[in-house]
């Protein structure tokens, strides 16, 4: 199977050779050859490090959960985990994932200076892409070119749906209620 390609981007708070070593430590287990970049933020933008994994489709999610449960996921994110969990003039550093399931696109988001928490962030990203991938494909999305927002819950170290943006027709703002599985409309662009 041919490896599945990663983006990896860092902001001018992080170094070249900080994105080096991320790279390093991500490198066997997808593609980042000219994948990989140092991006310009706003200066009042937190510092930023931002993971794509692109499209996710049903011949690729066994292998990318596969690379997230792994050994080698726990190494690399131990690594990844000591360069990303540094505060940077005085701020906390926001660790973003990106991806996209048929017509839903992802952003899990993790804010924080706690080493352990940044850590905990990869470590459990496996869930948060399942839950992505059961409401992907079960059709329990609040609407079709659904953008769906995960923040990181300290207390609980796991992903948790902040909400959802439909663009469309059926524009707004939607929250979701895990116990019941059910989304509600909570603002509208009219």
């Amino acid at each position: 199977m041919e490896k599945l390609k990663l983006t990896v981007a860092l902001d001018q708070h992080f170094t070249e050779e900080e994105l080096r070593k991320i790279a390093e430590a991500l490198g066997g287990a997808f593609e980042l050859r000219n994948r990989t970049y140092m991006m310009k933020t706003s200066e009042e933008s937190p510092p930023t490090a931002v993971f794509s994994f692109g499209e996710i489709t049903r011949e690729n999610i066994p292998y990318l959960l596969g690379v997230v449960k792994s050994d080698y996921w726990k190494k690399a994110r131990k690594e990844i985990s000591k360069i990303l969990g540094k505060r940077r003039e005085d701020e906390e550093p926001l660790v973003s994932f990106e991806c996209s399931v048929e017509d839903v696109k992802a952003n899990m988001r993790c804010r924080t200076s706690d080493q352990k928490m940044v850590e905990a962030a990869f470590e459990h990203l496996h869930l948060a892409l399942d839950t992505l991938w059961s409401l992907a494909y079960g059709k329990k999305l609040p609407g079709p070119k659904s953008q769906i927002y995960f923040g990181f819950h300290e207390p609980s170290k796991r992903f948790r749906i902040d909400r959802a943006v439909v663009l469309g027709k059926d524009f707004g703002e939607y929250e979701f209620d895990e116990k019941n599985e059910k989304w509600s409309k909570v603002a509208s662009g009219k």
